[in-house]
């Protein structure tokens, strides 16, 4: 009798663990698709810095990107009539045609922009005293402007990067987007 139910019991933990082996495929088949609601609201902030230095009648510009998503940028000199100013397209800025300088490539977050001179000419001085062989310094105050704008790396359908400097950002209640794109509703 004793042995007998020995080995039911024997044959009743086999049976269980076989049924537990199974029973663990089944459960892992059931638990692979899962619901989740809720979310996590994302801040995608194109943010740029601009770092002058001024020297020799020439701006050392170099900006930087403080934010936390990839950018393009563009600088732009005011510096009224009486002062012209020249630009050295070289380290990677060009002219792009409308009075702005682009950075060629896209600024990744916490990155630098290669520098940008812009050589300014002061106006012609005349001198009063014809004995005199050299011009006096130039000691007239003058303000040279610089401005510097980002915007975000739009891609198209292809993935090719853009940037789009007339997009403003629109908001609902739910959402950002581009002006142009399609923003949640």
């Amino acid at each position: 009798m004793k042995r007998t139910r020995k080995t039911i019991g024997t044959a009743a933990i086999a049976l269980a663990l076989v049924a537990g082996a199974s029973a663990g495929s089944a459960k892992a088949y059931f638990t692979t698709f899962a619901a989740a609601k809720g979310g996590h609201q994302i801040t995608v902030d194109t943010k740029s810095q601009i770092t002058e230095q001024f020297s020799d009648w020439t701006k050392h510009i170099r900006l930087a990107n403080t934010g936390t998503a990839e950018c393009y940028v563009r600088v732009k000199v005011f510096a009224g009539s009486t002062y012209q100013v020249e630009y050295d397209g070289s380290a990677g800025w060009h002219d792009g045609g409308d009075g702005y300088w682009y950075y060629d490539e896209i600024l990744p977050a916490g990155g630098n922009t290669g520098q940008l001179d812009v050589k300014i000419t002061l106006p012609t001085v005349t001198v009063e005293n014809p004995a005199m062989e050299t011009p006096p310094p130039y000691t007239e105050d003058f303000n040279v402007v610089v401005i510097q704008e980002c915007t975000a790396v739009l891609y198209t359908e292809d993935g090719a990067p853009y940037a789009d400097w007339d997009a403003g950002l629109v908001t609902n209640e739910d959402s950002y987007g581009w002006e142009g794109d399609e923003a949640d509703e």
